[in-house]
Parts: structure tokens; sequence; C-alpha cells
């Protein structure tokens, strides 16, 4: 499997603080059946605390722990990228990075909030898009503009931009609404991903992407349930292009507060 949303990488963000946590993750990952591994540390500790070069560093160390290890998992460079108005800017100036490199950029959209107070969220997401980019939405289960008004995430799955599913939602670990709200997106054709968004070795935010799977094919099949963790990300991480399936529009159910 291949997972394209982690906090493996040490003393860089919220995710481990030692190195030694960093490689259990791995282990765990790797003994549940996951063989890619995507390093997406948060833009703003990377700029407040790192260093894009950093980032390669701290990877390339891993790495060579993992292969002593005998761990068979393979890491890849890439970042979450907080929704702000400098995100296109940051990543004309090298400060904002891609998934290994490739046209695919994970972006997080504010997790509160209505779209009258983040206007500048499609502005930002079309200037993207305009320098020969694809954003990768993260856990767009888990984001009030999302689960409020689901047109608007229909409307950017329209516009040629990808959903990713985290585990969490699906296993309940965020509450009851998000976990209905996230099967809501599997039942329409509105999650191609799924991704651990692992920051530790220990529960609930471990890398383990098994028990969410089993979840998502009870939903959508086991071809694409497998998809999800496979060809999806696995087109994403080499940089191939994606024929993205179109959603069920006004299928899913806004939920009110």
């Amino acid at each position: 499997m291949y997972d394209l949303h982690s906090h493996i990488l040490h003393d860089t963000d919220d995710g481990p603080t030692c190195i030694e946590d960093a490689i259990e993750i791995a282990r765990i990952a790797a003994a549940n059946g996951t063989r890619a591994m995507l390093a997406t540390p948060h833009r703003k500790d990377v700029t407040e605390l790192s260093s894009v070069p950093r980032l390669y560093e701290l990877a390339a160390e891993l790495q060579y722990h993992f292969d002593d290890e005998d761990i068979p998992l393979s890491l890849y460079v890439g970042m979450e990228n907080h929704m702000d108005e400098s995100l296109p800017d940051d990543f004309a100036d090298g400060k904002a990075i891609t998934m290994n490199g490739t046209r695919y950029i994970l972006v997080e959209m504010p997790f509160f909030g209505t779209i009258e107070e983040h206007g500048y969220a499609d502005g930002v997401l079309r200037d993207l898009q305009a320098q020969g980019l694809t954003p990768v939405l993260a856990h767009p289960e888990r984001i009030e503009l999302f689960i409020r008004k689901p047109a608007l995430l229909e409307r950017y799955i329209g516009e040629g931009m990808l959903s990713q599913l985290t585990r969490g939602s699906l296993l309940g670990h965020y509450g009851e609404e998000i976990r209905l709200f996230s099967l809501d997106l599997l039942r329409n054709g509105m999650a191609h991903m799924l991704a651990s968004d692992t920051h530790s070795p220990h529960p609930p935010r471990t890398p383990e992407l098994g028990e969410a799977l089993q979840i998502t094919a009870a939903i959508v099949g086991t071809s694409k349930a497998k998809a999800m963790v496979n060809e999806v990300p696995r087109a994403v991480l080499y940089d191939h292009p994606l024929d993205i399936a179109s959603c069920n529009p006004g299928k899913v159910k806004a939920v009110t507060a």
C-alpha cells in the first residue's frame, strides 16, 4: 500500500520527537502492508523550525535505518500545506513543496469557518492550478466548510482536485459526525485516496491502514478500496496523470450545526 499523508519525520512538527519513534512508525506501517510512505510535515512548522533541505536529510537518515533494520518501507518527501494566501508564492519560492516533486500538492483547508470567512480559498486553489499543480485536499471529512456545504467539495473535485480521506475519521477517532460524513463521501465517489495521517507509533494516530481499508471496502467494494491505497496514490507519487471519476452530484447531505 501507498500512504501519502504522514508526520513521520522526527523533530519537525507535531509528529515524533525522536528517531526511535519515527522508526517504530515505519515498522508498524510495514507490518500492516504499507510499502511506500510520503512524509508530509506541516509547512508552517518547516518554515518556522526547520527547512526544506532538512526534510530531505531527515528522510535519508530514516531510510538508512529502515534498510539497516530490514524494514520494507520506502520513504518520500512532501509537505502538508495549510491553506493561506501565501501558498502560491511560497510554492514559487520553494518554501512549499509538492508530493515527491510531482504536480500534486497536498493542501489542508482551514478546519473551521465558513466560505465567507475564507473567501480567498478559491483564488488560492486556482492560482495553484494555474501553476500546473493538482491540489490534493487533505482530510476533507474533517473540514467544516465541506461538512456544512458538501457541494463545495463536489465543485472542487469537478475542477480536477483530489480528495484524501484519513483512517482515523473512518475509525471514529474524531467523533460520530465526521465518521458518518466520511462514509457518505465514500458512497458518493468523493474520496480518491485513503491515508493514515500518522503522527505517532502510539494510538490513536498510528499508521495502520488495514482496518480503515476494510471499512472502505464494505462501502465501495474491494476493487475500488484497493485502488485508494494502491493505484491512485501510486500514480500521484510517480506523477502520472489521473482520470478523476466524477462524483454523484447532490447526493451528499450537509450536516447542520
